[in-house]
C-alpha cells in the first residue's frame, strides 16, 4: 500500500496506512453515530469520493534549524510538534514539493538563519505554495521578518531555474514581525508575475491571491456547489443569502439560476475578492456585504429571503446567530461544515424548525480524519 516517506512521523495524515475503501467506511460510520447521537431521524446519503492523492490546492511549510544548525524547511513532527522535520514529498498536495522545497533550503542555507519563535530571532518563517488543479498554475509566498533583507533578483533567478510540470505565475514576499507561530500578511511585496493564480470549478474561473481562503480541494467543492445547484432547484426568483460566503464561489454558481444573491464576508479584502470574481465571470445579478453574520442578520429584514446557504467556520454558529435566523425562518437552508460536531449541534437546533431532508458526507480529505457534509433543510409548514 501506498504512504508517504514522512509517515508516520508527519502529523498530517493519520490514515495513510489504511486502506483507502476503510477511510470511507470509517467516515460514513462515524456520521451514522452522530446521527444516533443526536437522535436525528434523517436520510444519510451516499459519501462523495475523488481524487485520494494530491488533492489539496496549497500548503504552507515552517522554516526551523536541526542540532547541528543546518536549515530546515518542512512540517510539525506528529508527537513533537516543537519540532519540525523536512519535507521531501508530500502525497496529498504536490509532485513539485519537494522539488521546490529542496531549492528553497539549498538557496537560503547560506545566508539567512530560521526564525525562532520562541527568543524571536532570525529571518525565515513559513513558505506558501498554492497550486490549481484544473489550469496548471503555482504561487509561491517566502514570509520572514524585516531582520535582513532578501536578494529578492537572486531568489527569482533560483526559483526560474526549476523545471516544473506547473507554471509558476506569481511570487511573493510577506513580511512578519507578529510574535504568533503564523503566517500574517503584515506586509506583501508581489516580487515577480501576476498577483493571483486562477482555477476553474465548472464553468466559472476564480481568482486566488496569496491571502485569501479558497476551499482545499477543488474537484470536491466543484461538486458539492453542483449538488447545492441541483437540490436547490432553482427558478429564476428565488432571492438567496450566502453566509460566510468567501470568495463567493457558491453564491455565484446558484446566482445564474436565481433572482438575486447577498453574499455576507467579514474581511474586506476576501469581499473585494469576491467582487473580482463576480466581473470575471459577468454575474450581475449578486452582492457581497462586508460585514459580521450576526449583526447583518440582526439589521436584515429575511422574511423575503427564499434560500439561505451556510458554510460557517469549524466552531459552527453562534446561539445569537441561530436565534437571527429562526425569528422569520426561510423556507430553505443549505448548510455545510468540515467540523461533524459543530455541523450536528446546529443542526439539532434547528429542528424544532425545519425538517433535515438529508445528510450528504463529501471526503474533501482522504488520509485524514476531517470531512465536509452538507444538510438540506426545509421549514415545517
Amino acid at each position: 500500500m501506498k504512504t508517504c516517506k514522512h509517515f508516520p512521523l508527519c502529523g498530517g495524515c493519520r490514515y495513510q496506512d489504511i486502506p483507502y475503501p476503510e477511510q470511507l467506511r470509517m467516515k460514513e460510520s462515524r456520521i451514522k453515530e452522530m446521527i444516533d447521537l443526536f437522535e436525528l431521524s434523517v436520510e444519510l446519503k451516499p459519501i462523495n469520493h475523488y481524487q485520494e492523492w494530491f488533492y489539496r490546492n496549497k500548503m504552507e511549510f515552517t522554516f526551523s534549524s536541526d542540532e547541528k544548525n543546518v536549515l530546515i524547511c518542512g512540517l510539525h513532527k506528529k508527537d513533537k510538534t516543537r519540532e519540525i522535520f523536512n519535507l521531501e514529498e508530500c502525497l496529498i498536495f504536490s509532485p513539485q514539493a519537494g522539488t521546490i522545497l529542496n531549492l528553497i533550503r539549498e538557496f537560503f542555507k547560506e545566508s539567512h538563519p530560521p526564525y525562532n519563535k520562541f527568543n524571536h530571532q532570525g529571518f525565515l518563517r513559513h513558505l506558501i505554495i498554492r497550486e490549481t488543479k484544473t489550469t496548471g498554475q503555482l504561487m509561491i509566498g517566502l514570509v520572514t521578518s524585516t531582520s535582513d533583507k532578501l536578494d529578492k533578483k537572486a531568489f527569482l533567478e533560483k526559483l526560474f531555474s526549476l523545471k516544473l510540470d506547473h507554471k509558476l505565475k506569481s511570487v511573493y514576499w510577506i513580511m512578519n514581525n507578529r510574535l504568533a507561530d503564523a503566517v500574517i500578511f503584515e506586509n506583501k511585496d508581489l516580487l515577480w508575475g501576476d498577483p493571483f493564480i486562477t482555477e476553474k470549478l465548472g464553468n466559472l474561473n476564480f481568482r486566488i491571491f496569496i491571502d485569501c481562503f479558497f476551499q482545499t480541494n477543488p474537484r470536491g467543492i466543484e461538486n458539492l456547489y453542483q449538488k447545492v445547484q441541483k437540490y436547490a432547484g432553482l427558478s429564476g426568483k428565488e432571492k438567496i443569502f450566502d453566509l460566510y460566503c468567501g470568495v463567493g464561489s457558491i453564491g455565484l454558481f446558484l446566482a445564474r439560476e436565481a433572482r438575486f444573491v447577498w453574499g455576507v464576508e467579514i474581511k474586506k479584502e476576501v469581499v473585494d475578492n469576491a467582487l473580482v470574481n463576480a466581473q470575471l465571470n459577468n454575474i450581475d445579478n449578486i452582492s457581497f456585504i462586508c460585514s459580521d453574520v450576526r449583526k447583518f442578520l440582526a439589521q436584515s429584514d429575511i422574511s423575503n429571503i427564499d434560500i439561505v446557504v451556510i458554510n460557517p467556520p469549524r466552531s459552527g454558529l453562534s446561539k445569537k446567530i441561530k436565534r437571527c435566523l429562526l425569528r422569520t425562518p426561510p423556507p430553505v437552508i443549505f448548510y455545510s461544515s468540515c467540523n461533524p460536531q459543530s455541523f450536528f449541534t446546529d443542526l439539532k437546533d434547528f429542528s424544532s424548525h425545519y425538517k433535515i431532508e438529508f445528510i450528504e458526507p463529501f471526503d474533501f480529505f482522504p488520509h485524514t480524519p476531517h470531512l465536509e457534509c452538507l444538510a438540506l433543510l426545509k421549514r415545517f409548514q
